[in-house]
């Protein structure tokens, strides 16, 4: 069992490795595109929200969305009818670096799965659904 979380953690290690060598060339460094690519799919989800979708802490969230909105990815502003909610949204740079980025997922995911039937595709799929809720139950606990 413990090669299993190893195998995931090398999973994450790699895909992130990875991701930020593609994208360093369009100055997304330190796994920003993956807080971009959440923010492209969900337009005026707030940095707390991020946080949480992402299972980082608040601090690190804050730094990341303040480089995307330094580097011209990510814009903030102030809901209307909300004057304490700060909805993030994707610039038109963001926007079109988000293709790129889906393609990148679509292919780790291709490549990750490669060998595997739709029977085991949608099993792992599953088992690793439940892998998260107990993490994220476990954290909560903690």
């Amino acid at each position: 069992m413990p090669n299993s979380f190893r195998s995931i953690g090398l999973i994450a290690r790699v895909t992130a490795i990875m991701g930020n060598q593609l994208f360093q060339a369009d100055d997304l460094q330190n796994n920003q595109f993956i807080y971009l690519m959440r923010i492209n799919e969900t337009p005026g989800i707030t940095q707390t929200e991020l946080a949480d979708q992402l299972h980082v802490d608040p601090s690190t969230c804050l730094r990341t969305v303040r480089k995307l909105i330094a580097n011209a990815y990510v814009t903030r502003s102030t809901d209307a009818a909300n004057k304490k909610r700060r909805p993030l949204q994707a610039t038109a740079k963001g926007q079109a670096v988000y293709p790129a980025l889906e393609k990148y997922e679509q292919q780790i995911l291709a490549v990750g799965t490669q060998d595997l039937s739709a029977g085991e595709q949608a099993l792992l799929e599953e088992l690793l659904a439940k892998v998260a809720r107990n993490m994220k139950s476990y954290q909560r606990d903690q």
